[in-house]
């Protein structure tokens, strides 16, 4: 039996770990026989956010997981008792494959996010989502009336700042919390995503018609397969109507190549987003490859995302210059930060 040493190893051999804690738990409880994929995927990206926790060095990570897993696992009615015993087959493995030191951090993060996992489990009640006429649009997939409600907003005075800040945003959350709680499916929420894409692709006319010359630019970027594309688009729109030049990469870029476009096209800011922890790594890869570039050493590094949110500081333990929770603050931090730099 292989004993694994370090917290990378842990994601790195996520699957044959969960595949033991699957084995030992099937052996107490043989009905586990029919829910083996679902185990085995649920199991993976626990270990998977342990990891990053211990990598990182923040537990908060892991904890963080645990909370929203808490929430999930109440709206999916998961048998609280089966879960507990699921927790302790996991650690079981721990002290089987784990080395002495990689043991006593992991179930020291481990234990601290089963608890929280408890209460969140235990308090988490069905909510009330407010659900605006433009909402309610999308929810019936007529995308054409959701853009009609747009243009209607504008045409009764609303800026683009305010459909951005005031609408958008806040519609996005909710569809998080309604496929959270089950209202709404996975591809629901995928489509509610794509058609406001869409009508801000529509809205950029009026975005860029009375733009004028840039002073500052910045290059926005999504880390790793980052499925959550649209709040660093709209950081990067928001730029551009604040008289910056914007170069909006997407995601699913190696960090050598955002290095490469950063090299070729130069900019005063690099802006990088992420949702969940997952793209922690390739966050802090990234930045300690902009950091230790000679010829990109005075870029501004600024980060965002949900995750961040959720972590206080730590946007510091990777190494960040800057760390924005919304866009708002985004385009204040950034000049301020720009303008000290050029004073």
């Amino acid at each position: 039996m292989m004993h694994y040493q370090n917290a990378t190893q842990i994601a790195e051999y996520k699957l044959l770990i969960a595949s033991m804690i699957y084995e030992y738990d099937l052996s107490r409880f043989p009905r586990l026989s029919t829910m083996a994929q679902k185990y085995l995927q649920d199991t993976q990206h626990t270990l998977q956010y342990l990891s990053i926790s211990l990598t990182i060095e923040e537990p908060l990570i892991f904890s963080n997981y645990m909370k929203w897993f808490g929430q999930v696992a109440y709206y999916l009615h998961f048998h609280f008792p089966s879960i507990s015993h699921h927790f302790d087959a996991c650690k079981h493995i721990f002290s089987k494959v784990f080395e002495e030191d990689l043991f006593i951090k992991a179930s020291k993060v481990f234990d601290q996010g089963v608890e929280v996992f408890r209460k969140s489990y235990d308090s988490t009640k069905p909510r009330d989502v407010i659900q605006s006429e433009f909402l309610v649009h999308l929810i019936n997939m007529e995308s054409d009336l959701a853009y009609q409600y747009i243009a209607m907003k504008m045409e009764q005075g609303s800026s683009i700042h305010e459909v951005f800040l005031e609408i958008f945003q806040p519609t996005l959350y909710q569809v998080g919390e309604l496929w959270q709680q089950r209202i709404i499916t996975v591809a629901k929420e995928h489509y509610i995503t794509a058609a406001i894409q869409h009508i801000i692709g529509k809205l950029y006319p009026m975005l860029f018609a009375n733009k004028s010359s840039s002073t500052h630019s910045i290059t926005a970027v999504c880390a790793g397969n980052e499925l959550h594309e649209i709040g660093m688009r709209m950081i990067a729109d928001f730029f551009e109507l604040e008289g910056w030049d914007s170069h909006y990469l997407g995601s699913n870029l190696a960090a050598e190549f955002v290095v490469e476009q950063l090299l070729s096209h130069p900019t005063d800011v690099l802006a990088i987003s992420a949702t969940t922890s997952t793209h922690l790594v390739e966050v802090k890869q990234l930045i300690t490859m902009v950091k230790n570039h000679e010829a990109l050493k005075h870029t501004t590094i600024m980060v965002g995302g949900k995750v961040f949110n959720d972590t206080p500081n730590l946007w510091k333990l990777l190494g960040a210059d800057l760390f924005a929770s919304d866009p708002k603050q985004a385009i204040r931090l950034a000049n301020l930060f720009e303008g000290e730099a050029h004073a």
